[in-house]
């Protein structure tokens, strides 16, 4: 495998208080490759820096892993009583860069995914999704043009993924382990996720 193929498989454990927004759509359809905020809609499920009940657990460029908690997850229809996993499931993400600079920098990517798999934990619901399509947003009205990512992930991930992995390996700072008062809800979220992973892998 050489090193393009490695970067656009590569998987990183999302930190803490990196998730800054969230918002997830189900079951909506667009037409001919567009997607219009009037196919859109209000988001099903929504978190504003880590308080909606949506955490990010792991990222790679060709796929992401949610942790939802039980009335997010209700809010999706993805319960035990709905039946196997399936469906495009949209996904807006504001990420923050973990990359130092004198200005934060954010990764902000509008995604359609497909529902790999729904696992359940104590009070919690831990998503695997597979990334299928971009949405870049259209210049001259407030729609996206979906771009199929199949081939080559979706590059803006790539990207903070190696510096996420880059700061796990000393090259970038790493995150604070105590408590980040600015990010206080995304820590009290990523503990969560990171206690019903353990939990769900015991």
């Amino acid at each position: 495998m050489d090193e393009s193929e490695r970067r656009n498989n590569y998987r990183v454990d999302a930190p803490a208080g990196f998730l800054r927004e969230a918002a997830l759509w189900y079951g909506r359809d667009g037409a001919g490759g567009r997607l219009t905020l009037e196919d859109l809609g209000a988001p099903d499920v929504l978190g504003l820096a880590g308080a909606g009940g949506i955490a990010l657990t792991d990222v790679s460029t060709r796929g992401l892993r949610l942790r939802l908690d039980e009335g997010a997850a209700h809010c999706l229809r993805l319960v035990p009583e709905s039946g196997p996993p399936g469906g495009v499931l949209y996904v807006y993400l504001k990420l923050m860069s973990p990359a130092p600079g004198a200005e934060t920098r954010y990764c902000t990517l509008f995604l359609g995914t497909r529902v790999t798999h729904v696992e359940h934990a104590p009070g919690a619901v831990l998503l695997g999704l597979h990334i299928t399509s971009r949405g870049v947003p259209e210049r001259a009205e407030k729609a996206f043009r979906m771009f199929d990512t199949g081939r080559y992930g979706v590059k803006e991930l790539t990207r903070w993924c190696d510096e996420v992995a880059r700061m796990g390996r000393g090259l970038l700072p790493a995150p604070s382990p105590g408590l980040d008062l600015e990010h206080l809800l995304a820590e009290i979220d990523a503990a969560h996720a990171c206690g019903a992973v353990q939990a769900n892998r015991n």
